[in-house]
């Protein structure tokens, strides 16, 4: 499945959180969350040097790291699909923190 078909898929939500993502050198960032879905989200990456294909870790309020890639950068945003989806329940305690 492609990117384009992904993002149809899953229902986006507006965050007011950050997320920390670490390099694969170890190197870690804190990233604000603009949106997420359970296949993703997109960052603020006016602060990032990184380029699509990338592998990376996204640590998420109250979750440990999981593994993700940066799959596109665009007007300094950033989207980062997840390895493993995440559960329902865990998105809704997300979407909690941005309201």
């Amino acid at each position: 499945m492609d990117l384009q078909t992904e993002r149809r898929q899953n229902e986006r939500f507006a965050a007011r959180y950050n997320a920390e993502v670490r390099y694969r050198s170890g190197l870690k960032l804190q990233l604000p969350v603009l949106d997420i879905s359970v296949g993703g989200c997109m960052v603020d990456a006016r602060s990032w040097s990184i380029r699509p294909g990338e592998l990376v870790a996204v640590k998420l309020p109250g979750l440990g790291y999981q593994p993700a890639e940066v799959v596109w950068i665009e007007d300094q945003r950033a989207g980062i699909v997840f390895e493993e989806p995440l559960y329902g329940p865990t998105l809704e305690h997300l979407n909690q923190l941005a309201a």
